[in-house]
């Protein structure tokens, strides 16, 4: 499926394996031989900010115990927060069929599944997950996202409105809302959420996205180019960004802006394509993605 890649996934997924480090004793490279050694090491590398360290530690854990669930989880959350999300996905799909009862680990499938931009599959992981655990934010609006992002924008709304009702001031829901609205054609009640995000983030690509598109229906290009320049610096990834951009600079006259735009948001599908071959087994032996 083509479809942008979401930058904004990794929000939805801030690993949980760093939030459970406590001080740390003395750092364990030296000796990291067993498991537990290997997970304490990449915790500490976690708490120093050493996320790539961390997944690699997490890797060597994962040749000693391949079907332990807690380095499964782990390596999958580093994985996610290195935006690595093709070994993401390759460390959760055992898990959720291990654990097919808990939501978090279909949450998690689900953002790492829409990272990639595989958006259909992406969905049906959150769907479980959602009914796992139906009053979950985050997965509220993962859903909200990737409906968004295959243009079901009234199925969006309607789970992005729960989200909010759950918790009224949330950024991400609230940016998402207004990139459904937008494409409802709901454009007054777009701009004002797209208006509340910003009011709250001012970088946040989903808000700035929607707002700019909102602003090329409105014919103000020169603000939507200003902001969908914001969305694409805050998620370099967005094909959708990097194509809207291009419509504004069409519109300004800028042709060799447009043009570059174009560019981009080709090279941003044949990425997107890319990982979906790897994530079905079609890349190629050797391209490095698989841990």
């Amino acid at each position: 499926m083509r479809a942008a890649a979401f930058g904004v996934a990794l929000l939805l997924a801030a690993p949980a394996f760093a939030q459970t480090v406590k001080k740390p004793a003395a750092r364990p490279e030296a000796r990291a031989e067993s498991v537990k050694a290997l997970l304490d090491l990449a915790r500490s590398q976690s708490s120093r900010r050493a996320p790539q360290a961390a997944l690699d530690s997490l890797a060597r854990a994962r040749k000693l115990a391949p079907n332990s669930e807690d380095v499964l989880s782990a390596y999958a959350q580093m994985a996610l927060a290195v935006h690595a999300p093709v070994p993401a996905i390759l460390a959760l799909e055992p898990l959720t069929r291990m654990a097919a009862s808990v939501g978090q680990y279909h949450y998690l499938y689900g953002v790492a599944l829409m990272q990639a931009g595989d958006l259909e599959a992406a969905g049906e992981a959150l769907q479980k997950a959602e009914r796992l655990e139906p009053s979950r934010v985050l997965t509220l609006i993962a859903l909200g996202l990737t409906l968004n992002g295959r243009k079901l924008h009234a199925e969006a709304k309607s789970h992005l409105v729960r989200g909010l009702d759950l918790e009224p001031d949330n950024v991400e829901a609230t940016a998402a809302l207004a990139e459904a609205e937008e494409g409802l054609g709901e454009e007054a009640a777009a701009e004002a959420h797209a208006l509340r995000a910003l009011a709250r983030e001012p970088g946040h690509a989903t808000g700035n996205l929607a707002l700019g598109m909102v602003r090329m229906k409105q014919e103000r290009y020169a603000e939507a180019r200003d902001a969908l320049a914001r969305a694409v610096a805050a998620d370099p990834s967005s094909a959708k960004g990097h194509y809207q951009l291009s419509l504004a600079y069409a519109r300004l006259g800028d042709a060799a802006s447009a043009q570059e735009q174009v560019q981009l948001y080709q090279r941003a599908l044949r990425e997107v394509e890319e990982r979906v071959r790897l994530i079905h087994g079609q890349g190629a032996p050797g391209d490095g993605m698989r841990p």
